[in-house]
């Protein structure tokens, strides 16, 4: 990790011209020197102008006497403008954000610059701040992931339905549009559902849904989640969250508005047939089906 992340005061001892010879030789060889280089030299060429105090007194008189409105010189115009476009340009660098996504059936595994781990499912996101990472520990997610945490100041995991706490652990976030779930494989998780006071404690084998706006508690006996072994399982779940997730992990299009898909579904299939997928989601149901030659749309009988 670069220093100017991990030191609070760095950047400011910068500007300032404290920093050692070994700092400053350092930071000139990182990436991202030429782009905070460029936006100080800018700023330094913007000095206030030399103030007449008789001549202002002069023209304030005037202002508070015949309410006369005195244009701005046009240098000191274009000098506000250019201050503006260099602190939102600032502002701009320092909440610069990284982002990590998955297509249909992609995984994918990331490092954060503190070492922490996590392992995306298919078709999700994760957010992070690019810079001064290590100071504001914070990642949002929409889809799944797992996640192992290094211990250190609090990380902060935020979701549409809530954010999750930790100190450094091992768990599991399925947030979907009509799904949420949390569990915990390893030490100690908090989870505070938007909008409520309602917040969980959970520990390890600990799982926390939200189910028609209610959080459910219930237990968890994996060793790893099951998306990790390339496999998808649900326990009485409704069968239009089943073939969601077949068209996650296989981008197939589900056709066949009659089909009731608010039954539910106890069973499983893996992430490398879409035939047997089908065969052992839809068959158990009494579904009849067609898969199109391309194997892109699935029409349901």
């Amino acid at each position: 990790m670069e220093k100017y992340e991990s030191d609070k005061t760095f950047l400011a001892r910068w500007v300032a011209g404290e920093l050692s010879e070994e700092e400053l030789s350092e930071f000139k060889k990182s990436k991202v020197y030429h782009g905070f280089n460029r936006i100080n030299n800018e700023a330094q060429k913007f000095k206030a102008p030399p103030v007449d105090k008789r001549e202002s007194l002069i023209k304030t008189k005037e202002k508070i006497t015949f309410g006369k409105k005195k244009k701005l010189p046009s240098i000191t115009l274009y000098a506000v403008a250019a201050s503006i476009a260099i602190v939102l340009g600032v502002f701009g660098v320092f909440n610069a954000t990284k982002s990590y996504t998955t297509s249909y059936g992609e995984k994918l595994a990331i490092t954060l610059p503190d070492g922490s781990k996590i392992q995306l499912n298919a078709d999700s996101e994760l957010k992070h701040k690019r810079f001064f990472w290590m100071n504001n520990r914070n990642v949002s997610l929409k889809g799944e992931g797992y996640f192992e945490v290094e211990k250190g100041d609090g990380f902060i995991v935020e979701t549409t339905y809530g954010t999750i706490s930790v100190l450094g652990t091992k768990f599991n976030i399925k947030t979907r549009s009509k799904t949420f779930e949390l569990n915990c494989f390893e030490g100690v998780v908090r989870f505070d559902k938007y909008a409520t006071e309602e917040h969980r404690i959970l520990k390890k084998d600990d799982r926390v849904i939200i189910s028609e706006d209610e959080l459910i508690d219930q237990k968890n006996k994996e060793v790893l989640p099951n998306w990790m072994n390339g496999i998808s399982v649900f326990k009485e779940a409704p069968l239009h969250e089943v073939l969601d997730e077949i068209r996650m992990q296989y981008n197939v299009t589900f056709q066949g508005e009659e089909t009731d898909l608010s039954r539910l579904f106890t069973g499983s299939f893996l992430h490398n047939d879409i035939e047997k997928a089908l065969k052992s989601t839809l068959a158990p149901m009494g579904i009849s089906y067609t898969l199109s030659k391309d194997k892109t749309v699935v029409s349901l009988q």
